[in-house]
């Protein structure tokens, strides 16, 4: 049996990234294909988040602007990762709800029988076009049984 991690790795769009990595009153810019976006962030992850690449990939594409703080929280995040390989990243689905808003969630499955840490990223269309709206990562039990549409086992059996 595949162990689940306990301990959580959760963050927000809304909160990830810097002013210095995003100009306040620039215009966000959009995503464009979401497809080509997508390889860019799975790529990213593959790498081990080398070289602050979600920074780059995500920095300026937001719906909103995100908050203060985040590059802390992109560090935070980096150090928990570290030691911990993705070995493969099994999209679990693509949803597009109402034409207003694009679901794409994964299992990201770690190295050596590490576990797994749940991902999702979600789309908003403003106008024509496609931006980020929040992304969370998490590898809590209940995050990832979420992801799963695994319905939460009674109290005693398996946990």
């Amino acid at each position: 049996m595949v162990t689940i991690l306990k301990h959580g790795l959760v963050f927000f769009a809304g909160l990830f990234f810097s002013a210095a990595a995003l100009a306040e009153d620039a215009p966000p810019v959009p995503v464009g294909d979401k497809d080509a976006f997508e390889a860019r962030y799975v790529k990213c992850i593959l790498s081990g988040l080398q070289d602050n690449c979600f920074i780059t990939v995500f920095a300026g594409h937001f719906f909103s602007s995100p908050g203060e703080g985040a590059k802390q929280i992109y560090d935070s995040i980096k150090t928990k990762m570290r030691g911990l390989r993705v070995r493969k990243v099994h999209v679990l689905g693509k949803e597009i709800k109402a034409d207003l808003v694009d679901v794409r969630t994964y299992l990201l499955e770690l190295d050596r029988d590490q576990g797994f840490v749940g991902f999702y990223v979600v789309f908003r269309r403003g106008g024509d076009a496609w931006y980020v709206y929040e992304f969370a990562m998490d590898q809590s039990e209940d995050f990832i049984r979420a992801l799963l549409g695994l319905p939460t086992p009674p109290v005693g059996v398996g946990r």
